[in-house]
């Protein structure tokens, strides 16, 4: 019986370890499963569709692993978004440590010889991470130059960059982003990239100085739209804009496309709805819609140049995210079939009468970009 006992033990013992073996990996393996932590810095994805997003089905804008920290050490010194560091250097360099332009600018971060002198430490322009440095040095440079003029941390990115491509002497002189192309154009696509291509949760670089927008996802204005004319400066849209400055700044943004309606971005109440060619704005705006968010932050949006009799609501509706507000067309200053949509600041009155509010706009798209709308 002792006998037989012990070979029981002996066969337990056996199974336990043979249970172990087992076991053993399944829970390894379950713990293994766990996600790692998403990367804050990889590009933004609407619609499913990460930007950048090769052929390969892999993203091909990304900060190169071997570079990471030292962007992140860079963009700590200049005190700006990693994100804004990142495209500025995809921007000069493409990544590649040991480009050179044809203007003598030199390594990852671009700096010409002059400029390297001062910032670079006295180490190699090809070093890749003597030139993060340098860069990040010398981005604090600027923003500190430019400081007293910035409202908010957004201003302070867009006047850093713009002293970056034009001089913070510039950006002095005329109290913010000169009126150069070059340099309008410099912001614009570094600021649209550090939002696209280096931010997962496509926030744009700075926020918004109306604070944190409602979590829920917006409805496109105008699905399988296209952009026709951004936000910003333009060439006058008329054979004379004497008098009338406000017309060389698009203080919106035409959505063109096969959609036959346009629709409301968030859940709205309808301030003022145009009265077709008796209202008094109709030779400019053809047929509009004011609107405020019945939510947090209150933003005010406005809609032109709806084709004639199309319009859905009426002034005092309140209309949920999606509804069709009316069809796009070519009424008031129009060259063409499309709606013109605009944000203006949520302190804009709520309008009970048709009203000009150049000036106290916003730039649709990072916010659009930023609710996961795709706007190209």
């Amino acid at each position: 019986m002792e006998e037989q006992g012990g070979g029981a033990k002996i066969i337990l013992a056996v199974l336990g370890v043979l249970l172990l073996l087992v076991i053993t990996p399944i829970i390894l393996f379950m713990g293994g499963g766990d996600s790692e932590e998403p990367d804050p810095n990889a590009p933004c994805v609407i619609e499913g569709t990460p930007i950048g997003k090769g052929n390969d089905g892999e993203s091909t804008v990304k900060i190169p692993e071997q570079y990471r920290e030292a962007v992140e050490k860079s963009a700590d010194t200049a005190g700006l978004p990693v994100g804004i560091i990142a495209a500025q250097i995809s921007q000069e360099s493409g990544w590649n440590p040991k480009a050179v332009s044809p203007v003598g600018a030199r390594g990852i971060a671009q700096f010409m010889p002059g400029t390297w002198e001062e910032w670079g430490n006295g180490k190699d322009p090809f070093d890749p991470f003597a030139g993060l440095g340098a860069q990040g040095r010398y981005m604090k440079h600027l923003a500190g130059q430019i400081a007293d003029l910035a409202s908010n941390e957004k201003e302070k990115i867009q006047f850093t960059l713009a002293a970056y491509n034009a001089g913070a002497g510039n950006v002095q002189k005329y109290g913010g982003i000169p009126p150069f192309e070059e340099t309008r154009h410099y912001v614009e696509v570094i600021m649209g990239n550090a939002q696209m291509d280096y931010s997962s949760t496509c926030e744009a670089p700075g926020g918004f100085d109306f604070g944190e927008l409602q979590a829920d996802e917006w409805a496109h204005p105008m699905p399988n739209s296209r952009l026709t004319s951004p936000f910003g400066p333009r060439a006058c849209p008329l054979a004379s804009c004497a008098g009338m400055p406000f017309l060389l700044k698009h203080e919106g943004i035409d959505l063109a496309g096969s959609d036959p309606y346009f629709y409301a971005p968030t859940d709205m109440k309808i301030t003022y709805a145009s009265i077709g060619n008796i209202d008094k704005l109709y030779g400019s705006y053809g047929n509009y819609i004011f609107a405020q968010m019945t939510e947090a932050p209150y933003l005010v949006f406005e809609f032109h140049e709806a084709q004639d009799n199309s319009l859905l609501v009426k002034t005092g509706d309140v209309v949920k995210k999606g509804t069709p507000l009316g069809k796009p067309g070519a009424t008031g200053n129009s060259s063409g079939i499309h709606v013109h949509f605009q944000i203006n600041n949520p302190k804009t009155s709520v309008f009970d009468r048709p009203a000009i509010n150049n000036g106290k706009t916003y730039d649709p798209v990072p916010i659009l970009r930023q609710q996961k709308v795709n706007i190209q």
